[in-house]
């Protein structure tokens, strides 16, 4: 078009608009200046097309193109992945605080000095074995170390209970904001015009929102525009794409099949669901399972050949941290479980597992999720655990979430509560297999007219000293015999010492083997049991009073049960198989677990039963004998076999493995502490860098506003000019 003074007013107004359009946008920075997540927005404005004429081009002024809002992405994108991080670590620290109280040992009210007392309490007993008083005290500080074991587990399970409520809060929240997020996206969809409207508040939202999501689950962000948003984890799910939400599920225990290709295994179970593996418990550690092969040479394939559940040539081995390592015995060995069906399941850690009915290959593979896990829902294929797992070396598991509070809080409750409660119990185990193992070949101060075991066997036809018999001290179990000393009504030894020889006649070599004889085995020989003289002759069952059983043992609820003929009593006199400190008969504790962990009962109404001396060679009950008492007290200071299922044993002493413990929680909140102060630092430099560039500066903005508050009135004096040219022009025609 011709340039003129036409010209000259449209340059003006063009002027005028765009000064206009810059004070309201600074206008409008200034307002938010205190507005969380706002972006500072500036007019992008660009020189109009200049016309060609003389004497050259004549530039036609300025024209505001777009509001455009001063934002990083490639910045964004490091603190999405710092704040994430921070957040993990946040959250960890936040919950071991309450567990580093639990385990205070700076008062001298803990674990550590109520084990002392205990110890001490044997101590004096040893010294006045007969002693009343002195029986009582020592039930008192036993019961004050069983009570403080009883409440720190108690306290851990609470802020497990605790941390699953704050995961499915998480979860509640995340679904949530990528709903919203998907929401966003399709309101800047419709309301984006490129290179003319920018919808910047709700970008500024959407950032806001993914910001939180950030926070709670480690994001990467994709965008190539509108129509193409992309919300990611670094394992590649997707969590939002453009307006479509994905979701989490927060769900109890389940397992999947990683079967081969090949595997006959993946024909399914007559009423139509698949085979696969079943379990039956609970654990902080997910299981990875996988089936071994013994074929006709009698060697183990790990690949390729099959084998039917049950055929006593078919085992899996068990791995917690996804097959890099199995589950190894004392000897480095790994250890391999007869795959069964539900009747012969096996204990493994926490969890009793068997198999449905079906022929499987060497190398097929279950995952056992025994816990409550987030999972990734999609529409298409069903939902994927995305739980956190962390290596043997500490590394993570990059398929998996490895960022925000909840990869945090998955880490506190999997790996921080669950190896500490991992460690409490097997040093309550440790105490009271060690504890009870010295009390059951002892003697009270009166003959035993009858003993009910505390500890139960899960299947009674099966050999103690299988995984089968789902019985908690399986593996504790040798070889060897049993010997009680019989008491007439007048309190004196029945028959010569050392008594009865309880698996003298038991097959095949009069010993009781833990991987030959079950629990109903064991009944057998007690209620047929014989009874050496001193000249070592067997004199068959032994009749007291003629004519009747002398020894009657049954099965209760899985528990034996031993009694004899009013008026008579017994007591042991040798045990060289731990089978009554297994199956809770004459001992001083009861309880497997830091949860059950307790006094027997019996003891507390009847302190002659605390066992404090043993059976003297004439077979007398000595009133006066500490040995073991003794025994006991000196306990304090043995090293023992400690450790959990997972790790390698340690020898030391009990109240050593309970320091290791106090020291690793100590070393785990102070580790967690550094690392949460380190990376949310870092975080909150990156936050300040991008504060820096999309953050308000009021001196800035008033700055900028005086200067287009001058622009605004040198185009006002444009357009006075250009209607004054106009007025001239048309007074020339007068």
């Amino acid at each position: 078009m011709a340039w003129g003074v036409n010209s000259v007013l449209s340059m003006g107004v063009g002027a005028l608009s765009t000064a206009q359009a810059n004070i309201q946008t600074t206008g409008n920075n200034i307002s938010n200046v205190n507005t969380p997540g706002y972006s500072r927005q500036v007019v992008r404005q660009e020189e109009r097309m200049p016309i060609n004429g003389r004497p050259g081009q004549i530039g036609q002024g300025v024209i505001a193109t777009e509001v455009i809002r001063y934002f990083d992405a490639f910045l964004e994108a490091s603190y999405l992945d710092k704040l994430g991080t921070s957040q993990r670590f946040e959250a960890q620290f936040r919950q071991l605080r309450f567990v580093d109280n639990i385990f205070n040992e700076a008062n001298l009210d803990g674990i550590s000095a109520s084990i002392t007392n205990m110890f001490l309490a044997w101590n004096r007993l040893a010294q006045m074995p007969s002693d009343m008083p002195t029986r009582e005290a020592l039930l008192s500080q036993a019961r004050i170390m069983t009570s403080a074991i009883n409440n720190a587990d108690e306290a851990l399970r609470r802020l497990e209970e605790q941390t699953n409520a704050m995961i499915a809060q998480d979860v509640a929240t995340a679904n949530q904001l990528m709903r919203e997020i998907a929401a966003l996206n399709r309101e800047i969809a419709a309301n984006h015009s490129p290179g003319r409207n920018n919808p910047n508040e709700l970008m500024d939202k959407r950032d806001a929102r993914v910001r939180e999501l950030a926070a709670i689950i480690d994001v990467d962000v994709e965008d190539r525009g509108p129509g193409a948003y992309f919300v990611k984890m670094k394992n590649g799910c997707i969590l939002v794409q453009n307006d479509i939400a994905f979701s989490l599920s927060f769900r109890g225990p389940q397992a999947e099949n990683a079967l081969q290709a090949d595997s006959p295994y993946k024909l399914r179970n007559p009423d139509g669901s698949q085979k696969s593996v079943q379990f039956a418990g609970w654990d902080t550690r997910e299981y990875t399972v996988q089936m071994v092969v013994r074929d006709s040479a009698g060697n183990f394939v790990e690949r390729g050949a099959t084998g039917d559940i049950g055929d006593g040539n078919t085992f899996f081995r068990v791995s917690i941290d996804g097959g890099r390592n199995w589950l190894n015995d004392a000897q480095g060995n790994t250890v391999l479980f007869d795959a069964k069906t539900e009747g012969g399941s096996q204990r493994v850690g926490e969890l009793d597992i068997w198999f449905d009915p079906g022929t499987v290959m060497a190398g097929d593979r279950f995952v056992i999720y025994p816990k409550r896990d987030v999972y990734w829902v999609t529409p298409t294929s069903g939902p994927i655990n995305i739980s956190p797992q962390i290596f043997a070396d500490g590394r993570d598991n990059t398929d998996r979430m490895v960022g925000g509070s909840l990869a945090g809080l998955f880490e506190f409750r999997d790996y921080r509560i669950g190896e500490y409660r991992d460690r409490l119990k097997a040093l309550t185990q440790s105490l009271a297999w060690e504890v009870n193992r010295i009390h059951s070949q002892g003697a009270g101060l009166t003959p035993l007219a009858n003993a009910l075991g505390t500890y139960q066997v899960g299947r009674t036809t099966v050999p103690l000293g299988s995984p089968e018999a789902l019985f908690t001290w399986a593996d504790r179990l040798q070889a060897g015999n049993v010997s009680f000393a019989v008491y007439g009504p007048d309190g004196k030894a029945a028959i010569p010492y050392p008594g009865l020889n309880v698996f003298s006649h038991m097959a095949p070599n009069g010993n009781f083997d833990p991987a030959v004889h079950s629990l109903e085995n064991v009944v057998w020989a007690i209620n047929n049991a014989s009874f050496i003289d001193k000249y070592g002759n067997s004199h068959g069952p032994l009749a007291v009073p003629p004519g009747s059983q002398f020894f009657t043992a049954t099965i209760m609820d899985g528990k034996l049960h031993i009694s004899v003929p009013e008026g008579y009593g017994f007591a042991v006199t040798d045990d060289t198989t731990g089978l009554l400190a297994a199956l809770g008969i004459n001992t001083f504790f009861a309880g497997d677990s830091p949860a059950t962990f307790g006094i027997r009962p019996d003891l507390s109404t009847n302190l002659n039963l605390i066992n404090a001396g043993a059976v003297n060679v004439p077979g007398e009950l000595n009133m006066g004998d500490n040995q073991i008492a003794k025994q006991l007290a000196e306990l304090a200071g043995k090293a023992v076999e400690i450790g959990t299922i997972w790790n390698k044993k340690t020898s030391q002493t009990l109240s050593s493995y309970y320091s290791t413990l106090v020291a690793k929680v100590g070393a785990d909140t102070a580790s967690v502490r550094f690392t949460a102060a380190n990376e949310t630092a870092m975080a909150l430099d990156l936050f300040v860098r991008s504060e820096e560039i999309s953050g308000v500066s009021l001196d800035e903005e008033m700055s900028s506003l005086i200067k287009f508050q001058a622009s605004y009135k040198a185009a006002a004096k444009l357009i006075t000019t250009a209607d004054e040219m106009i007025q001239t022009i048309l007074g020339l025609k007068q």
